[in-house]
Parts: structure tokens; sequence; C-alpha cells
């Protein structure tokens, strides 16, 4: 009698799981108590987890590395990816530093595993703990000057010529910048006594009218009444002249070592 031989059914493959990198958001000193974060990973899919090395809690993501690592380059020139990951990269980081002081890390950080982030950890020991002292209980605010602008004489009758009219109209629409305006200085000095450290934003930018001076301000959180009181000071002093924007509080990208 033949016996019937079965053919074990072939076993299907499972797929081998992506390989995986390391995105991080930012290093904090270790929480006393759980964390509950409420943003969701640059990837939209992946868990936000502190990793503990060397003392302190790297936040990271373990996310798709051919996405963020061996393609991140060509992804950051497609602008609709770069904007959908730079929202949630930005507000991982706020919501972080909502719990802990966070020094953050710059768009984009990337290790391929724990033993090459645990390297730059190791490498970066000492600035790092100086960072977490200079950031200790304070926030960045952005602060932005602009001169209101000035009604003119109509079509400046009493210019004698075309191009007299034409100096005359360059002239006044050009803003004075801080460098000669004692009264600007003065707030910037003033604000500056305020804060534990102040990071100018450097020329004014041509995109935004009669700004003339911007930059960012670290203040201690037992000091900001006193920050928030001088600028109230100020703009009710010289709102004929100037117009403050104040924003915040923001993590301290300003002034700290952006890891990475």
């Amino acid at each position: 009698m033949a016996t019937a031989v079965k053919k074990k059914a072939a076993k299907k493959k499972k797929p081998a799981a992506p390989a995986s990198a390391i995105y991080l958001y930012g290093i904090s000193q270790p929480a006393r108590r759980a964390v509950e974060l409420r943003a969701e990973a640059v990837d939209g899919m992946a868990a936000i987890e502190p990793l503990r090395l060397e003392g302190v809690s790297c936040w990271i993501s373990r996310v798709d590395r051919g996405e963020y690592a061996e393609h991140l380059a060509e992804n950051m020139e497609n602008l609709e990816w770069l904007a959908t990951i730079g929202v949630r990269h930005q507000r991982a980081v706020a919501d972080l530093a909502s719990k802990v002081e966070i020094l953050p890390a710059r768009f984009g950080t990337v290790f391929l595993s724990e033993e090459s982030l645990l390297a730059h950890v190791k490498s970066e020991k000492k600035t790092i703990q100086s960072a977490f002292k200079k950031i200790a209980g304070a926030d960045e605010w952005g602060v932005k000057v602009f001169r209101v602008a000035q009604a003119q004489k109509p079509a400046m009758a009493d210019a004698v010529s075309g191009t007299d009219y034409l100096k005359r109209k360059a002239k006044t629409a050009i803003p004075r910048t801080k460098e000669d305006d004692p009264t600007l200085l003065d707030l910037v000095r003033a604000l500056a006594k305020l804060s534990v450290d102040v990071a100018p934003g450097g020329k004014a930018s041509s995109g935004q009218p009669n700004l003339v001076w911007h930059g960012s301000f670290l203040v201690r959180r037992s000091a900001h009444k006193k920050f928030a009181e001088a600028l109230r000071k100020f703009t009710a002093k010289f709102s004929e002249s100037y117009r403050v924007e104040c924003s915040g509080p923001w993590p301290p990208y300003s002034f700290v070592r952006q890891h990475g």
C-alpha cells in the first residue's frame, strides 16, 4: 500500500524589520517621575522615550533608518515632508520643555546606534553639565522692536526737484538702528540686566518692514515679571516711536549648543 507523502507547506518568511536609527530631540537631567507627553514622534508612529546614558536622559524615537538617516538630505528637499516633520520636531521639543529642562537638539539629529549616541554624550559631557546650570529655571523669550512709521508731508511739497524729492523720501524711509539709537540701546541693556544671557538676532530682516532690533533673552522664571514690566514701561513711554513684540516661553534654542 503506497504511503502518501504529504509535503510540508513552505513557511512564509517574515519580512525583516526595517533597520532603525535614533532620532534625538534633546537631553535632560533624569526626571524624578514619569513624564507623560502629548506630542507625537517625528514619524507620527514611534514612541518618544528617555534613554539613560552617562547620567543624563536622551529623549529619542526609534525611526526608520532609510527615511531619517540614509535619505534624510534628499527628504529635506521635499518641502511638504520638511514642513510636517519640522512641526512634529518643534512640538515634541516644546512638550518636553514644559515637563523637563531640556537642551534641545537641532532638527534632523540622528544617530545610527545607541553606541554612537553614547560616544557623543561622553565627548560633550562637560558642555552638557555646564549648559544645565545655565538654563536652570529659565526660558527663552524673543523680542522684536519695530519703529512706528511717521506720517510724511504729502508729496514733500517743499522739495525743489524730482531728485531732491527722491533723496528726502529715501532718507525718511530708512529706520535708525540700535547703533545710533540710545533709546533702543537703553531698552536692550535694561532687559539684559534681568536676563541670564542675550542672543542678538543680527541685522534687522528686510522682510519685516520697520524692524530695527530683534533678539532672544534667557530669563529666569523668577525674574519674568520684572522682565515683562520693563517691556511694558518702555512700550508705554515710547508707543509713538516703537512697537514691541515679545514671544515665548520657548525652549532655550539660542543659548545652548544644539546637540548633533
